[in-house]
């Protein structure tokens, strides 16, 4: 964002990072990390590695595609709460937020047993919202 002229900085608005990337912004920062920790997964190594996440146990790997856009795009969001709204996200926002989008992409799946299998993702998900 910074060498589009969007950001006044390339500093991390959330960890003070010096040169915020889009792999900083979905993994390596801190607050990231916390948030896939907290969804019981490793933040992704790389941007390709994004996309060939570990299958999860009991999990269809074919819905991972959408839950990966959907974990990624609240990261975003989350980073710009502060910088565009004043808004301070903690991670535990983010975590709801996460949920609360995946479970309307569950209703874009055509076929009944995508959609199944996407409700089990959205179970998992739910289960990383601390309960307080």
């Amino acid at each position: 964002m910074f060498h589009n002229n969007v950001a006044q900085s390339a500093v991390c608005p959330r960890c003070q990072d010096p040169y915020e990337d889009a792999l900083h912004l979905i993994s390596t920062c801190s607050y990231a990390t916390q948030v896939w920790s907290s969804m019981g997964m490793f933040a992704p190594t790389s941007l390709t590695a994004l996309h060939q996440h570990p299958p999860i146990q009991g999990l269809n790997p074919n819905i991972w595609p959408s839950v990966a856009l959907t974990i990624t795009w609240k990261l975003w969001d989350s980073r710009n709460a502060p910088v565009f709204r004043n808004e301070d996200h903690s991670h535990r926002l983010t975590l709801r937020n996460i949920v609360a989008d995946f479970s309307l992409w569950v209703f874009r799946f055509k076929k009944n047993e995508d959609r199944a299998s996407a409700r089990q993702w959205l179970n998992f998900l739910s289960f990383a919202i601390p309960s307080s």
